[in-house]
């Protein structure tokens, strides 16, 4: 905790069986730790970090992402601040799509 902010990227692999195609075993993570940090200090770097390596792939792989057909439009939409919302407001929303039977 001393040295401030400090991150490892590395692989992560998950155990867990699945028969799907879409379900990630193996993948590459970012850990960020930052010493005396709030809640809201974690959010923000989250929002900067993702932001930033959005950002970074529509700059230098832009055409490589056409050529696999993603939608770049919703990509170009993502910046900072993004929405937040309570936990109490969340458990709320939940509950209340519950009741509809949404979920």
């Amino acid at each position: 905790m001393a040295l401030g902010k400090v991150y490892s990227f590395g692989p992560t692999f998950r155990a867990e069986k699945s028969k799907t195609r879409r379900h990630l075993t193996e993948f590459w993570m970012v850990e960020p730790e930052v010493a005396f940090a709030e809640l809201n200090d974690v959010m923000e770097l989250a929002e900067n970090f993702i932001t930033f390596i959005v950002k970074r792939c529509l700059e230098r792989r832009r055409t490589e992402l056409e050529t696999i057909g993603r939608d770049i439009a919703k990509l170009e939409k993502v910046d900072t601040p993004f929405p937040r919302i309570s936990y109490d407001e969340a458990v709320k929303m939940l509950e209340e799509g519950h009741a509809k039977g949404a979920l």
